[in-house]
């Protein structure tokens, strides 16, 4: 994980922007996962003005829910992990090893496409000649 301690010595908290530059997603990326209850938004605090102020635990939760969203869990799971403190790395083995089930069954979809293409390809270039109209290959 990013660790932004030598930031938080000079500055203490950070507004959403200043936020979104340093982990790589929008400020109103960060809206959404708050609306959505990834991140409480009652735990942020806020300044005079109505600006978020966040520190360095609102950062590390905010990368971990990037990290989990880069292993392809979906936002309702992620929600689930991170929403209920009984969650343990159990649970979050337990997501990854159905996202690895999930990816190896697309891993099989694609290799049957790539072949079904292959033998497509073969077949193309065995019947069809360079100007022959598409609709008339199979002739």
């Amino acid at each position: 994980m990013l660790n932004l301690q030598v930031m938080f010595k000079v500055k203490k908290t950070m507004k959403i922007g200043e936020v979104a530059k340093i982990v790589g997603i929008s400020s109103s990326a960060i809206r959404f996962y708050e609306r959505h209850g990834l991140i409480n938004a009652n735990a942020i605090s806020r300044a005079a003005n109505g600006y978020r102020n966040y520190n360095q635990k609102d950062i590390d939760e905010i990368l971990l829910i990037i990290q989990f969203k880069e292993f392809g869990l979906e936002l309702e799971e992620i929600k689930k992990l991170l929403g209920d403190e009984s969650k343990s790395c159990g649970n979050l083995i337990t997501s990854l090893d159905i996202q690895i089930a999930k990816c190896r069954q697309m891993e099989a979809l694609v290799k049957k496409r790539i072949e079904l293409l292959q033998t497509a390809r073969k077949s193309c270039e065995f019947r069809c000649m360079p100007g022959k109209q598409v609709r008339k290959c199979g002739n």
